[in-house]
């Protein structure tokens, strides 16, 4: 026997009682138990909408589904009542009659949101010819796909504005049921019928000139202004259609809030009115670009002055003496590994030692040389004796060690296993 809808008869009922016709499942402890009851007002998923979810007897509800013309309702196997962990598949019997709630904030929230994705479909269709052809109901937020390639930012702008007027003008919004196609053909449908039998089909406005008018099994406010709001987010190129993303009813809502709440708080950052806080912050880019450019251009100077202090200081000497290798130990408090290699690429070519540079903001040493010793061997052999992880090739390697102390130990065995061999 097919479940009796009541959510088709009254969608603002939020809790009652039922009988329980059929239990399914309950042996395994951790598969999920299954109730069928001779009437629900859980709304099953479906449409593109996500089902209700709620309470029967304390247990809770976690998914909703529809097979055949019966409705089946999820229940966690945890208990959720004061009286103890009894499982559900015990809980209840045959007949039983059986306190059932939704989450009302839950479905409201879907009501708004569905009623406002047909009145936007309905107006696309109006204004640009489209069909939607796809529709999805997300966590963040909803998507129609409009069998149209190009529509520009302009035009979704003037639908938004449309739709909110429909939405502003609080017409009805109308539920009705069909057993044939042929009952429900004369009605204006934006979208050609998939059914033969059993069809709903959902009006906004009046039907001789409705906003919107097609088939959808899916739970709506009875009027359009409950939907509150509803704002196009992006629109994006989807196989030779338009992907719109939008939100609507309480969701947009607090989507203005925060982009309200961040708004504000960049005007007073910039000391700026919301219509001049682009030029604001224009123009403190273009002035951190500048200082980013002298800085990049004093740390280039700062990198250069080294380089020549450590050629002035050490080239030439293994000339002198070929056969003896120094270890050249420094550290830099500001220099990242990045501008150390920049250095080292240079020093590599005019010094014949092993160069152990040190950034300390990072962690990192920074082994270079002509190649013998080989750099990365020394760091893959060796760094992780002191927790470090990194690697290299023969002249130039890198290694991260998580302490100074760490890198310290490290550097120590370098200076001591390769100094003047």
């Amino acid at each position: 026997m097919n479940t009796k809808k009541l959510y088709q008869q009254n969608v603002y009922k939020k809790e009652g009682t039922a009988s329980v016709v059929d239990i399914i499942g309950g042996n395994d402890p951790s598969g999920p138990v299954r109730l069928v009851l001779d009437e629900t007002i859980f709304f099953p998923v479906g449409g593109g909408q996500p089902c209700d979810i709620g309470r029967i007897d304390g247990y809770s509800v976690r998914d909703v589904y529809e097979e055949d013309g019966i409705i089946y309702h999820v229940l966690d196997q945890k208990q959720q009542d004061s009286e103890g962990a009894i499982p559900p598949a015990e809980a209840f019997t045959l007949g039983q009659q059986v306190q059932i709630s939704i989450d009302w904030e839950r479905r409201f929230n879907h009501m708004q949101r569905h009623c406002g994705e047909h009145i936007l479909s309905g107006i696309f269709f109006r204004e640009c010819g489209g069909v939607n052809r796809g529709f999805h109901m997300g966590e963040d937020y909803m998507t129609i796909d409009i069998d149209v390639k190009d529509i520009s930012w302009e035009k979704a702008m003037e639908i938004e504005r449309l739709t909110n007027e429909i939405i502003w003008q609080n017409v009805p919004v109308t539920t009705r049921y069909f057993h044939s196609r042929e009952e429900a053909e004369h009605l204006p449908l934006r979208k050609a019928l998939a059914l033969d039998e059993d069809i709903s089909i959902v009006c906004v406005g009046s039907e001789e000139n409705p906003a919107d008018c097609v088939a959808c099994c899916g739970t709506h406010p009875s009027t359009s202004g409950q939907v509150g709001l509803l704002k196009i987010l992006k629109l994006e190129s989807y196989k030779g259609m338009t992907r719109v993303y939008f939100k609507a009813g309480k969701e947009a809502y607090l989507d203005f809030q925060n982009k309200h709440d961040m708004i504000t708080k960049l005007n007073q950052r910039y000391s700026a009115d919301t219509a001049d806080l682009l030029d604001k912050i224009q123009v403190q880019e273009e002035k951190s670009k500048g200082i980013r450019q002298e800085l990049y251009q004093l740390k280039n100077a700062f990198i250069n002055q080294e380089v020549n202090n450590i050629l002035s200081e050490y080239e030439g000497e293994s000339n002198k003496t070929p056969s003896v290798l120094s270890v050249i130990i420094k550290e830099y408090p500001h220099f990242n590994a990045n501008d150390i290699l920049a250095m080292t690429r240079i020093l590599t070519e005019r010094v014949n030692h092993l160069l152990v540079l040190v950034s300390i903001s990072e962690n990192t040493v920074i082994l270079a040389c002509s190649g013998n010793p080989d750099c990365g061997k020394i760091v893959k052999e060796n760094a992780n004796v002191w927790r470090g992880k990194g690697g290299g090739n023969a002249g130039s390697a890198r290694a991260l060690f998580p302490s100074k102390e760490d890198l310290d130990c490290f550097v120590t065995f370098v200076r001591q296993a390769y100094q003047a061999r």
